[in-house]
């Protein structure tokens, strides 16, 4: 599946396109490694702590480890080579251990260890597109330890859509399902761009459906028919926290569609 999305990619999008795969250990495998190898793509995966990594590991001093921060913890963590027994090839491996987590300070038997392996810096083919620049930020053990940490991050569009419509498609066959599957998306395009443009600054623009629903949609409000005017009148606090009149006037006021 992967050599198809990857050959599809280029011969769409671009065959100088720079591809870098993040990974848990479910895909950490020899096939699927040197397959990316073979593809001149990068990978970012989880592997696997067998005994001999950590012997290895245990067996460094202090001074080998070195030090990452992203404003909320900070990673210790150390380079090596990584092969497993059966294997011909070394990988690069980024052994990490959290050492402070919101500033507070975790002891030895608190810390969740990992080990990330990579062919960043190990097959060159995979960055020779890049800029000298963004090679030196992408080969970076900071970037890959980043990267790999935000790979979850990759899933959220997919839990916005499911929380915005459903998971279970309602029909039988094929292609009423796809008719289905296509309308929820462009609603939640719609709706994605409704949070952009009206409610940016009433609720995050990363906020679910769920909540959107529940602080923009879901309150109570009055219908008036007065002097040929129709009138909806909400409380102050609805008013006031929300900027009612503000998102009223939004919405009465649709960004023009440029052809």
């Amino acid at each position: 599946m992967v050599t198809g999305v990857v050959k599809e990619v280029r011969k769409e999008y671009s065959e100088t396109v720079t591809i870098i795969l993040r990974m848990d250990s479910g895909f950490f495998d020899e096939k699927n490694l040197l397959a990316f190898d073979k593809l001149g793509i990068g990978f970012i995966c989880t592997g696997k702590m067998y005994k001999g990594v950590k012997e290895h590991v245990g067996a460094q001093t202090e001074r080998e480890w070195e030090r990452y921060y992203n404003g909320h913890k900070e990673w210790e963590y150390m380079e090596f080579g990584y092969r497993c027994e059966s294997w011909n090839k070394f990988y690069r491996a980024i052994y990490t251990r959290v050492s402070s987590d919101e500033k507070q300070r975790l002891l030895d038997f608190a810390r969740p260890d990992n080990v990330i392996v990579t062919n960043i810096g190990v097959n060159p083919t995979v960055l020779i597109n890049c800029s000298t620049r963004e090679q030196r930020r992408l080969i970076k053990a900071e970037t890959i330890i980043e990267s790999h940490h935000m790979r979850g991050a990759d899933e959220l569009p997919h839990r916005g859509l499911k929380d915005f419509g459903f998971e279970e498609l309602p029909f039988k066959r094929f292609a009423p399902n796809s008719a289905a599957y296509y309308c929820m998306l462009i609603s939640f395009f719609l709706f994605e761009t409704y949070k952009e443009d009206v409610l940016k600054e009433v609720m995050s623009i990363g906020s679910y459906a769920t909540t959107v629903r529940r602080r923009a949609l879901d309150f109570a409000a009055k219908v008036i028919n007065t002097g040929r005017e129709i009138i909806l009148k909400v409380t102050k606090a609805l008013m006031d926290n929300l900027r009612f009149d503000i998102l009223w006037q939004r919405s009465q006021d649709p960004i023009p569609i440029i052809a």
